[in-house]
This record gives C-alpha cells, sequence and structure tokens, in this order.
C-alpha cells in the first residue's frame, strides 16, 4: 500500500517521464528517404526486368545493376535528364526515361520487362505450359496465349501433356529485347 501512496503524490511523473523520452527520440530523428535540399535529387534505380543492366543519365555511365537489385543515383541537378537502361555489356536499349527533376527528394525508377511471348498451340490436344519449371496455364487446341512481361533471359519454355507430365515440346528463348516473341507448338 505504501507504493501506491507514493505515486498519489506525484501523479503526473509517469506521464511527464513519457513526454520526455518522445521529445527526446522525435528531436534525433531524422527522415532517412528524403536528400538534403542542397544536395539536388536521388533516383533509386529498381532492376525487375530480368537481365543485369548499364545505366545511363544524360549519355554517362552511372553504374550496372543486377537483376533484382537496387542502386542509387545521388545528388542528381534539378534540371530535365535523359536516362537509359542497356543490356549489360552492350548497346541493347531496354528502358529510356526523359524526366524533369523538379525537388530534392528520392524519384523512382523500376525498370521493367515489355517483352511478350505469344505461343500458339497447333499439337491436336490441349497442353500445360510451363516456363522455367513454373506451371503457367493450359492451353487449348488450337489456341493462343499471350504472356506479358516476360523476364529477360533465356526462358525454358516446356509444353506437357496434363494427364501425364510428359513433355511434348521444349524451346529455349532468349528474351533479348522488349519486343513481341513466338513459339508455334505443332506436331
Amino acid at each position: 500500500m505504501a507504493k501506491f501512496k507514493r505515486l498519489e503524490k506525484m501523479p503526473y511523473a509517469g506521464i511527464i517521464i513519457w513526454l520526455g523520452i518522445f521529445m527526446l527520440a522525435s528531436i534525433s530523428c531524422k527522415n532517412p528517404t528524403s536528400p538534403d535540399e542542397t544536395s539536388g535529387a536521388n533516383i533509386i534505380v529498381k532492376n525487375e526486368c530480368g537481365v543485369a543492366l548499364d545505366i545511363y543519365m544524360d549519355a554517362n555511365f552511372q553504374f550496372s545493376v543486377e537483376y533484382q537489385e537496387s542502386k542509387t543515383i545521388r545528388n542528381v541537378s534539378l534540371a530535365l535528364h535523359d536516362f537509359v537502361a542497356k543490356k549489360y555489356g552492350t548497346e541493347t536499349e531496354i528502358m529510356y526515361l526523359s524526366v524533369e527533376i523538379l525537388n530534392s527528394i528520392n524519384y523512382e525508377w523500376t525498370i521493367l520487362s515489355s517483352a511478350s511471348l505469344s505461343i500458339s498451340n497447333e499439337f491436336g490436344e490441349t497442353l500445360s505450359i510451363y516456363q522455367d519449371d513454373y506451371f503457367l496455364s493450359d492451353i487449348d487446341s488450337p489456341g493462343v496465349m499471350l504472356i506479358k512481361s516476360i523476364l529477360l533471359g533465356k526462358r525454358l519454355m516446356e509444353a506437357k501433356r496434363p494427364s501425364d507430365d510428359t513433355v511434348v515440346a521444349s524451346i529455349t528463348i532468349d528474351i533479348g529485347e522488349n519486343k513481341e516473341y513466338s513459339w508455334t507448338i505443332s506436331k
């Protein structure tokens, strides 16, 4: 009972202590996602296209970025800039972007594939389609299936009989550019 009496004499002590801790914590916190106003903007480049890329800003090489990796171009001036993503070690342009940077903030550029694969089934029976050992869908015969935004790189495509998983056709397609590719399955 003595402990309760002590707290009764100072009912606001706990609140004051918590307010003090909160104020100290909030004073020392800085926002890590916005750059210093005087340093320019940051461009966070995310590679989700399937292959390694070389990144250019205003025709100047910045860095290479692996698939599923992010890197940052720092201190970008407030102006109009041209950004290009090329397939690593080549001149094959994957994506071009022209952006006017208006504020000293973090901008994010996610590079995706816009390549597609059209699959025609002329085999005479329904087939299960697999990409890199992952089931995508069944396709009737005759029928067409379109895979949008297929990742760049070499893709193993297989057509299997749904009844017994027998591979009746397969092909490795090197998806190297953002264009439409095709595969016709026939006997």
